[in-house]
């Protein structure tokens, strides 16, 4: 345990002239202002799909839905309205808007027949967003918990041009060590940067606990499979350039944040798409589907686990001592 320690001591000096690092940093800054100062709070609303079940023939606002059920899972997976007419008035069923829209709603109702209007919010825990801060999670999740993938990818690219690979193939270390080490080290850093972003631009009402266990060991995997990544490579530009291919394709779940309604199951199976999802209900309100993101998060977590142990034992530490 000492050795890990040590070595997590030495790799933070080492980081501390690496201009990543100070690249990553001036980005969480950067990201804090921009959320903060360049985003507006409050945006012109989309366009949104009006759905109606069992309305009267004199109403003409909306589509007809097929059934009931079929409207609550249309409004459960994006951007609808659904207006389910009954003999004691009409429900407004939204996925979370605000009140300001809902009243627009019931005014342009009212225009055509005055009856009365009660409103049900599928996800009770959810909470109105400002437009600014809508995509901080996005900003959390690849930029703050990407740091291990990137800086550790650029840590053990700088071990092999300045010799020190080779000390630690003779050193009694081992990958398992190796692996643990640079894992603990950035998961505890891409905790404290996703940590400042958060605070700086949410505040402080959210479920800490919640986010700081995500950002760890959403860090940890990603560090991990950055590891495995990295470990053939023996430069810096072909290294980076197919690193952000890979980004890229883990970037995919954004557009499922952005549109809930398309959300493919190949889409559930990216690891960034769990942690994404969490975040937004952590810090925002709403339901966690536990079980889906903890058995996620495991999963990836052994995968990455053993194709880092595995590689680096092959491709960076060539017959390094167990």
């Amino acid at each position: 345990m000492n050795s890990i320690f040590s070595t997590c001591v030495q790799d933070g000096k080492r980081l501390l002239t690496n201009a990543l690092f100070w690249v990553l940093s001036a980005t969480l800054v950067l990201i804090v202002l921009v959320v903060d100062i360049a985003l507006p709070k409050e945006a012109v609303s989309a366009e949104m799909t009006t759905l109606t079940w069992n309305a009267p023939a004199e109403i003409t606002l909306g589509t007809p839905a097929q059934s009931e059920q079929a409207l609550r899972n249309a409004v459960q997976r994006g951007d609808t309205i659904g207006l389910v007419f009954q003999q004691d008035g009409v429900t407004i069923v939204h996925p979370g808007y605000s009140e300001k829209t809902l009243n627009a709603i019931m005014l342009e109702m009212t225009r055509a027949e005055i009856v009365p209007v009660s409103v049900e919010t599928l996800d009770a825990a959810a909470r109105e967003t400002p437009f600014h801060l809508r995509f901080t999670p996005v900003f959390i999740c690849f930029e703050a918990l990407m740091v291990g993938f990137i800086l550790g990818g650029a840590l053990m690219l700088a071990e092999k041009q300045d010799g020190t690979v080779r000390a630690l193939r003779v050193a009694p270390f081992g990958a398992a060590k190796y692996v643990l080490s640079k894992t603990l080290l950035f998961s505890l850093i891409g905790t404290v940067y996703a940590s400042l972003i958060c605070l700086l631009t949410v505040g402080v009402s959210i479920q800490w606990g919640l986010f700081l266990l995500l950002s760890f060991f959403g860090t940890a995997v990603f560090t991990m499979i950055g590891l495995a990544y990295t470990s053939p490579f023996r430069d810096m530009s072909g290294w980076f350039f197919s690193m952000v291919v890979l980004l890229s394709v883990n970037m995919l779940p954004v557009i499922s944040y952005a549109s809930p309604a398309f959300t493919p199951f190949w889409m559930r199976l990216i690891p960034s798409y769990p942690i994404l999802m969490a975040y937004r209900a952590t810090m925002f309100g709403g339901s966690i589907d536990g079980w889906y993101t903890a058995a996620s998060i495991l999963i990836w977590g052994a995968v990455s686990y053993l194709l880092a142990r595995r590689f680096v034992t092959k491709n960076h530490l060539k017959g390094a001592k167990a």
